[in-house]
């Protein structure tokens, strides 16, 4: 919980009841709950005492007017920065899914953002990494950053490997357990309760990536924890913790942008361009909508389209 249970305005007790129906009924993942919290938190920052009979139409282009001119740290300093149509896009998403729950369940008569509409959009940025910033990247970690030891070295050599050969996510990642690595069988299982989906599937393990992931296991013999990513001196697993650390460190070092999910773009874009299939692709990242999956092919290049319409001919019409 948030705030003091006694402090909770009536609009606050319903979030709650709405995160914990998405957390234990609908099992919403951790990521998915945090970012509905986020943006009702926003909306608070704006209106602190904020009540149900507040939440119309007015009150929303008020909000998204203060989230324009509002102060944010860019850096060390506070400065105003507009806020891109794409991040209203996002804002506006995750509260209208708790308005809906409150309009559903008659607590609103109407959603606020009934009759506004919604920020037309493009994706400018280019979300996978270039094959230039990717050497940049495996060879920051293979050969020019001096690791404690031999383990941390070929650790995070395997770890951006498979973030590269299999484009799952950072939460499925950091969850990995040895069994549910099958080096036999080249298959690699991502289990229902790592997965934002909630379902388990498995992804065939790239032959470029098993070399990496062979030379870190054969460095962990003196551990006995059952997890795939471990620390580099202690018996336990690799946390987000020192994740976030790692990223940091290779931003320093490559000058590149080494988010995570940026590798999750890379593996979904290069799949495409060189299988052109996108139902394999819809399983493999694990998504439940086809929407979310071509969302990840922004970063396709021009040049792509040209190639695929070299190839293209009309059926003969008889």
């Amino acid at each position: 919980m948030w705030q003091n249970k006694n402090k909770l305005s009536e609009l606050d007790k319903l979030f709650e009841t709405f995160i914990t129906q998405c957390r234990s009924v609908e099992g919403k993942s951790p990521v998915t709950i945090r970012n509905y919290r986020q943006n009702f938190e926003l909306l608070k920052k704006f209106k602190p005492d904020i009540k149900l009979s507040d939440l119309t139409p007015e009150l929303i282009g008020s909000f998204f007017e203060f989230l324009q001119n509002r102060k944010r740290m860019v850096g060390n300093k506070f400065i105003v920065r507009n806020l891109k149509n794409s991040s209203v896009a996002t804002v506006r998403g995750k509260l209208n899914v708790f308005f809906d729950w409150l309009v559903n369940r008659k607590y609103l008569k109407i959603n606020p953002f009934k009759g506004i509409k919604y920020p037309s959009f493009d994706y400018t940025d280019k979300r996978a990494f270039t094959k230039d910033e990717i050497d940049k990247i495996y060879l920051a970690i293979s050969r020019d950053i001096v690791w404690e030891n031999q383990l941390l070295k070929k650790r995070n050599t395997a770890f951006f490997m498979m973030l590269l050969y299999t484009g799952i996510r950072k939460g499925e990642i950091l969850g990995l357990k040895l069994t549910d690595l099958d080096l036999k069988n080249r298959l690699l299982t991502i289990r229902a309760e790592t997965s934002k989906s909630k379902r388990t599937r498995t992804i065939p393990i790239n032959p470029e990536l098993m070399p990496h992931l062979g030379e870190y296991l054969a460095f962990m013999d003196d551990y006995t924890t059952g997890d795939l990513w471990v620390s580099s001196n202690k018996d336990r697993h690799f946390t987000e913790h020192g994740l976030k650390h790692l990223i940091n460190h290779l931003n320093k070092v490559t000058g590149v942008n080494c988010h995570v999910h940026r590798f999750r773009h890379t593996f979904a874009t290069n799949y495409y361009v060189q299988m052109h299939d996108i139902v394999n692709l819809k399983k493999l990242l694990g998504h439940r909508d086809m929407k979310m999956t071509l969302s990840y092919l922004r970063s396709l290049p021009d040049d792509d389209a040209i190639s695929q319409m070299g190839k293209f001919t009309l059926a003969k019409v008889k």
